[in-house]
Parts: C-alpha cells; structure tokens; sequence
C-alpha cells in the first residue's frame, strides 16, 4: 500500500511537471511573452540603482559622463562614455570642476571634458561594450569588464570605453525587437562616427571618432547584436569599417541555441523533454519572432571581399549556459567561408588564427579552459586580446 501510495505521488509529480512545462513551450510562442524571455529587460535594478550616480558601480567622481542617443524611431538610448584613469589623473581638476556635469544629449555631452579627451586624440582607442540579457549596463560583472578594458590603457595608446543599454533595458526606453536594437546601434555609432550614408562624410561642425579607431566587443547576446549591427554598417549601409571585433561566448542562432541553452548549468537544455517529437521541436522553432542569425551574418561578413574583418571569438570550456560547442560552430562556419572551403591551418580546438591573401580577414578564435559564462569578461584573455588588436596596424 505504501509503495503504490508513493508510486502515484511521483506519478501525479511528473504530470504536473509535464503540464507546467507544456504550458510554459506554450506561452512562449506569444511574441510578447517570448520576447520577454529572451531580453529579460523587465528585470531592472534601475528602480533601485541611479546610474548617473556612477560611483556606486565603482568609478571615480566624474569618470563616467553620462549621455542620451535618440534614434529614428524617437527611442531614446542611455550610455556611459569611461575615461581611463591615467587621463582622469591629468585632467582631475577640469573633470571635477564642470559647473554643468550630469546627464546630457550626446552633442551637448560631447563637449565635456572627458569627451573631448577622445574626439580631440587621433591616438585613442575605443572599445564599443555590447551587453549580455537582462538588467543595464552596469549589473553584475559589466562594470568589472569595463575596468579590465580602461586597464589596457597607457598615454601613449589611450583606450576608452562607450557602454549602452538597448532600447527597453535599464534607463533606455522602448521595447526590444531585433530590429529595433540593431537601430540602437546604428545611432549609436553614428553619432560617435558623424557618419550617415556610404560617402563616410561627417558633418564639420561637431568633432568625431573615425570608425578605425574603434573596437567592438559584445558578450552572450551581446555577440549577436554586434554581429548584426557589424553586418548592417559595412555590408547594407556601405560606412567604414571598425578597428575590430571581439565575440564572447556566442552561439549561431536562437532558434539553434535552444537545443543547448541551459540556465546557469542548472537544468536540461531547453527543448530536451520534446527529443522524441522533432516535428513539435520545429514547430516551436519557427514561432520565433527574433532569431538572430549570427551564423549566417558571419559568413556573409567573410566572404564579402570588400569587407574589413579583423574577428577574434573567446568561449570558456566551462560555459554551462552556451557551450563552447556553439561559439565553435560559429567559427567553423566563418573559417570555411572565409577560405572558400580550403581551410588549410592546423585545426586545434583551443587557438586557431587564420588570415586572408588580401589581407582583410584576420581570425582568431581561443578557448579558455576557466571563466564560466559571464566571469570570462573580466578575464586577462579578453585584456589580451584587446591588447594584441592595439599592436596590430
């Protein structure tokens, strides 16, 4: 009696997991619902955390000049523009002493001091920050990556940082789509670059940062959307090139990543329990609204000959959320396209380096054998590859 009393516990258990999980697959076909599990921008610490008071995420009293981008669609784009210390430590006295420092439209912020510090040096780097899911710019290890990339920093080769929080995420406005947030990027860049159409004319009257002294770096998500909006500057819009592009922990495409996404390592991959049912596997993957195709956008990005791609791709063998396996698919795909199918370098899976006979594809792809999914952000390896991208000419 006991025994059949536990055997229909464990039954009923299972059948309410069964439902639970069924109504879950179901919910998330509603684009609504599936777009909030996918950004997961509802979750802002911003209620709780003011991102203008930039010393509690551990930078000093004017470091940071906050500053608003408004894009076409009249979203308006919240970003940080980060000096790096050795400049702060020269110029402390002007930093401290604006009369008018705080929140501004980026052509009035482009006139304060740590602004100028960059727009006025031909020499300065820098490093565009494309955010993983969830919360803002300045949540978990993002101020800590920041930190490491100002770090590289020296007087002789400067590097700054531009953080920003797509439309819907922390003090951003707006609802995330892909589209919309390839545009967040699009004005971004633009307003830091003045460039607006293929001819890469800027407007004389406001100062600029040409596009080959800067470097994207994207994380998670993040490596989808600088992807994307890499994709769409050089290859649809025709503008200038960037200095480079970093990928860390990227995946091919969600409709892809969800036969391995897992949350923090805790549970099976999320379309696992439909094994047996690949036809309802499809159809849940064809309900996606958002499905970010950086596989794709890569390969279109190495096979254009006239496009510059100097990549590096970073993944932790120890990522339990996205598995290495991803990023390296993503390469695997890039390097064939980018050698026409000729892909004659040592295959080694932790460091492979290919470069094109025209001199415009330099890849590189690392992995690392510790740094989990997020923590490998703030790692020496992203500090060295931004590093060795500084030396390159």
């Amino acid at each position: 009696m006991a025994f059949d009393n536990l055997f229909r516990k464990a039954f009923w258990g299972l059948a309410a997991c069964g439902l639970i999980y069924a109504l879950a697959m179901g919910a998330l076909t509603v684009p609504v619902v599936q777009r909030n599990a996918t950004y997961v921008h509802k979750f802002n610490p911003t209620y709780w955390q003011d991102l203008n008071n930039t010393e509690q995420f551990g930078f000093i009293h004017h470091q940071i000049q906050p500053f608003t981008i408004t894009t076409p669609d009249n979203a308006t784009l919240f970003a940080w523009h980060i000096l790096p210390t050795h400049l702060y430590l020269k110029h402390e006295q002007a930093l401290t002493d604006q009369p008018e420092f705080g929140l501004q439209p980026f052509k009035v912020a482009s006139k304060s001091v740590g602004l100028q510090l960059l727009l006025n040096d031909p020499q300065a780097t820098v490093v565009v920050a494309f955010h993983g899911n969830a919360a803002h710019l300045a949540s978990n290890y993002r101020p800590g990556t920041y930190q490491q990339l100002i770090g590289v920093s020296t007087p002789e080769k400067p590097v700054h940082v531009i953080a920003f929080d797509y439309r819907g995420f922390g003090l951003s406005t707006g609802d995330p789509t892909e589209e919309g947030v390839i545009q967040d990027a699009v004005s971004l860049l633009s307003a830091l670059t003045g460039q607006t159409d293929a001819s890469g004319k800027t407007e004389q009257t406001q100062q600029y940062v040409d596009p080959s002294q800067i470097i994207l770096i994207g994380q998670s998500m993040g490596t989808f959307v600088s992807t994307a909006f890499y994709h769409e500057w050089v290859v649809n819009l025709r503008r200038a090139p960037f200095k480079a592009m970093v990928l860390i922990a990227s995946f091919t495409s969600l409709p892809n990543l969800l036969d391995s996404y897992t949350f923090k390592g805790l549970t099976p991959p999320v379309l696992s329990p439909l094994m047996g049912y690949p036809k309802i596997q499809d159809w849940l993957r064809s309900k996606i609204e958002d499905k970010w195709d950086a596989s794709s956008r890569l390969v279109e990005l190495a096979t254009a000959p006239e496009v510059q791609l100097n990549l590096v791709m970073l993944h932790s063998r120890d990522d339990f959320e996205i598995p290495w396996q991803e990023g390296r698919a993503n390469w695997d795909h890039l390097l064939t396209a980018a050698s026409n199918g000729k892909v004659d370098i040592p295959r080694d899976l932790n460091h492979e380096e290919f470069k094109s006979e025209n001199g415009r594809k330099h890849l590189r792809w690392e992995r690392i054998r510790h740094g989990g999914h997020n923590r490998i952000q703030t790692s020496e390896q992203v500090r060295l590859s931004i590093l060795r991208l500084l030396e390159d000419k």
